[in-house]
């Protein structure tokens, strides 16, 4: 929401350096205060969305200045030699650095950062149920090629076992969203249309208890592909 804010903001202030219709002026930011709106709205519909979410508020932004400029210069008959041409720099800037971050910064970024690895955080997990904790002062994490693990503690009531404990988590965690397990796994995508990533949960059971592992990078097809390729350059 900062960030919708703040870009709003900003892009209005440009439009007053070319501002010439006071009406029109009130439509152009009704139409950035829709754009910051649409992008928020993503967000929170589908909070996977962020990425997606920015691209809708730069290219939104971008646009609405390009059509009001272009609708005001229409409606004046302004060829632009007027007294405000040279005042015109902050809106080129704005409509300039708007395209850039939706057309180049974006994209460049989601392409990069689909091939790291991420260690998610517990609170994708959502509120756990009573009598279920994880342990994050136990945990350890570590990276690879593409995809980063975190593993912590998970503990029940005094009289659970570690199975039973598995079974309410898994549990919780299905009607949460999450797909059920297969194999004492499940996954699920980390973002939405650009972000391709996907954050996994896998518990395990042993003597001394259950145990919390949380994944996040490439979908393993695409990690086990790469996994090969280096292993295969180090022979």
């Amino acid at each position: 929401m900062l960030v919708a804010s703040v870009v709003t903001m900003v892009a209005f202030l440009a439009w007053l350096t070319v501002a010439r219709l006071p009406w029109f002026t009130g439509v152009v930011l009704v139409a950035l205060t829709l754009v910051a709106v649409a992008s928020i709205t993503l967000a929170a519909v589908q909070p996977r969305a962020v990425v997606e979410a920015r691209l809708l508020l730069f290219l939104g932004v971008a646009a609405t200045l390009l059509v009001a400029g272009e609708m005001q210069r229409r409606r004046l008959g302004d060829t632009g030699d007027d007294d405000r041409a040279g005042r015109r720099w902050p809106y080129r800037i704005a409509v300039g650095l708007a395209l850039f971050v939706a057309l180049g910064c974006i994209p460049v970024a989601a392409w990069d950062f689909n091939d790291e690895g991420f260690v998610p955080a517990v609170q994708e997990l959502g509120r756990l149920p009573d009598g279920l904790a994880v342990r994050s002062a136990g945990g350890y994490s570590e990276c690879g090629t593409g995809r980063c693990a975190v593993a912590y503690p998970l503990v029940g009531r005094a009289d659970e076992s570690a199975e039973q404990v598995s079974r309410r988590m898994w549990k919780h965690l299905v009607s949460n969203g999450w797909p059920a397990p297969d194999a004492g796994r499940s996954c699920r995508p980390a973002g939405w249309l650009l972000d391709t990533r996907e954050t996994c949960v896998e518990i395990s059971t042993a003597e001394d208890g259950a145990r919390l592992t949380l994944e996040g990078g490439r979908p393993f097809p695409r990690y086990a592909h790469a996994r090969s390729q280096e292993v295969s350059r180090l022979r």
